[in-house]
């Protein structure tokens, strides 16, 4: 009874508490931030995990070749029967082999396989940064999408706010005869105008969230988003950047691509170069199905085989396959030029647009001083009478474009600093696999 009676007690301490906590978890869930983003999409994306499978599987090749500088070992069992009588054989027997094949030259041809697979390893890995970092970047991109709907969708309240505010005016003006009806009229337009562009910038955060969630591999829903460190827009030395350039991936995937096909030419040069394998066997016989001894013949052997082969003439195919990776080999260098100059051009674009954006972010912010000043007068003597329903009208659409324009701007250079940051790609290679 005693217990029965201390329960009311306990639920007048939980039910508090619950109450609390109810109330305060959605202030105690932290925003998502951009690194949190990119590491999601780097855990969870389809086209990364793609091309991870691709460098396993090139590992798993990189192994195989590895196998050619170990012995075959072969074991045999061979049990026959003949209608007939044969000289020195029963019409049974049997035979259980051994054998052990091991190639001792061929003209460095498994070496230089080996290498090609190794390269070929490298450049997958390279692609897979490749990949990566293309992944990294419309992850930022897209993160820098929903902060600029974001902020969009709240000048498209600011503006509904104040027309509703004015139409209200208007409104009472109206109806004590001290402004036309039109005047009216355009108020409600305008206001029409602004609602309609409010549901555009709720269906445009609606779909850069949806596009953010596409790529890190997780719902968000309405989880707010961490704003972006002004630190990021700190203009870049072009000197730097250049030198950085050297290290992208690309780049790194076609000189290791390369280098494959270098050591894929070598391995076929090498078919030139004599052959050396050598074989040890160990057989038993037997005149039945189990090879325990023969009647009359020896019961085992044991064989060493050394055996050169040296191919004088194929038809000229080894020529023709050595000249084909030649053709390949200068294919991919001057692919090489061509990715350095489009990358170069890349740089140059970037920086040409970063430093654009942060002009345009200089006149963009005094000409939200400006218009916040112009609607603040605006506003004061439109209560005074002193103006007219359509200046400030006017005075709102200018504030409203400034504030768009700064907006822009802002998340305009936060998406070329993303961009000049995936262009340089500064940062350690792969280790040699």
């Amino acid at each position: 009874m005693s217990s029965l009676k201390g329960a009311p007690k306990v639920k007048q301490w939980v039910l508090p508490i619950l109450c609390t906590v109810t109330v305060l978890l959605p202030s105690l869930v932290l925003a998502l931030t951009m690194d949190e983003a990119v590491g999601l999409a780097l855990r969870n994306n389809h086209r990364i995990k793609e091309y991870r499978n691709l460098a396993e599987a090139q590992s798993s090749r990189v192994r195989s070749k590895r196998s050619a500088f170990l012995p075959e070992v072969d074991l045999t069992y061979s049990f026959t029967q003949t209608d007939k009588d044969l000289p020195y054989q029963t019409r049974r027997s049997s035979m259980l082999s051994l054998e052990l094949n091991l190639n001792l030259f061929n003209g460095f041809m498994d070496l230089r396989g080996l290498e090609a697979e190794r390269h070929r390893l490298r450049a997958a890995v390279y692609q897979q940064r490749a990949v990566e970092a293309d992944v990294v970047l419309d992850v930022k991109k897209a993160y820098i999408e929903v902060l600029r709907a974001e902020a969009m969708l709240d000048v498209a309240k600011e503006a509904v706010t104040l027309l509703q505010s004015q139409r209200d005016e208007v409104a009472l003006r109206y109806r004590e005869g001290l402004v036309a009806r039109n005047e009216l009229l355009k108020v409600e337009v305008e206001l029409a105008s602004a609602e309609q562009g409010l549901s555009r910038a709720e269906s445009a955060l609606s779909i850069s969230r949806k596009a953010l969630e596409r790529l890190i591999g997780v719902g968000i829903g309405e989880e707010e988003l961490e704003g972006l460190d002004e630190e990021a827009l700190l203009p870049y030395e072009e000197e730097r950047l250049e030198e950085m350039l050297k290290q992208r991936s690309e780049l790194e995937y076609l000189r290791a691509l390369k280098r494959s096909m270098e050591y894929d030419r070598d391995a076929i040069r090498s078919g030139y170069l004599p052959s050396v394998d050598l074989t040890v066997s160990h057989e038993l016989y037997g005149d039945s199905a189990v090879p325990d001894g023969r009647t009359g013949l020896h019961d085992t052997e044991t064989r060493a085989v050394v055996k050169a082969t040296w191919n004088l003439f194929d038809g000229l195919r080894k020529r023709h396959e050595a000249l084909a990776e030649e053709a390949g080999i200068r294919a991919v260098e001057e692919r090489i030029k061509d990715t350095e100059e489009e990358l170069g051009l890349q740089l140059r674009t970037a920086l040409d647009n970063y430093h654009l954006a942060a002009g345009r972010l200089e006149v963009a912010e005094k000409a939200v001083e400006q218009a916040e000043e112009n609607y603040r007068i605006t506003e004061n003597q439109f209560r005074q009478r002193m103006a007219t329903a359509t200046d400030l009208l006017d005075a709102r659409f200018y504030l409203t474009r400034a504030r768009n324009d700064l907006n822009n701007a802002i998340y305009d250079m936060h998406s070329e600093v993303a961009v000049i940051e995936r262009i340089v790609e500064a940062g350690p290679g792969p280790e040699n696999p």
